[in-house]
């Protein structure tokens, strides 16, 4: 009797010890998507739904993608809440399973890129930025099987004015006038 409590006592010690307690990204916004201080955002890949304009490798690099979330806090709430989200993030993003596809910036201004899965096929995209002026945010890009040098390929497509998807510009005008203000 005694051997079977002592097994059940390391049993649940055990289990105790190897449970992860650090918060994903996911818990993250779930947390905070309510507060008001924060501008959350869940875009639908239907939203984009007018794609006359693309071909079919474009058209099957948008079906990839599922939906995007979007979380960010301005920096005018507050210069504490800023510095606590931002670590808050980096230290969420510190986890292995999300790699680091690249970073750009400076101290008062970076962003950060990294996915989940494999190489050849990306489920998850993170873009996680900050400027010490305007404030920091993380966007989730969820999809599956989606290849990343054909969504760079749609994406330069997009910022070189080649194709006019409904919403999609809309979308980065409201967080650009939002994190501006």
């Amino acid at each position: 009797m005694k051997s079977i409590k002592l097994l059940t006592l390391a049993f649940a010690s055990f289990a105790f010890v190897s449970c992860n307690s650090d918060p994903s990204l996911q818990e993250y916004y779930v947390e905070n998507q309510q507060d008001n201080k924060f501008i959350a955002l869940d875009i639908p890949t239907s939203m984009f739904a007018n794609t006359e304009d693309l071909d079919e490798n474009q058209k099957a690099t948008l079906e990839s993608v599922k939906k995007i979330n979007v979380l960010a806090l301005p920096v005018k709430e507050s210069i504490e809440a800023y510095e606590d989200e931002k670590a808050k993030l980096t230290q969420i993003l510190r986890d292995e399973k999300y790699q680091l596809l690249m970073k750009y910036g400076s101290n008062d201004r970076r962003a950060e890129i990294y996915f989940t899965g494999d190489e050849e096929a990306i489920d998850e995209i993170i873009v996680y930025g900050y400027d010490d002026a305007k404030g920091v945010g993380v966007a989730r890009v969820l999809g599956e099987n989606m290849n990343p040098q054909k969504l760079m390929e749609f994406i330069k497509s997009l910022d070189e004015g080649d194709l006019d998807i409904n919403g999609l510009k809309e979308v980065a005008g409201i967080f650009k006038g939002e994190l501006e203000q």
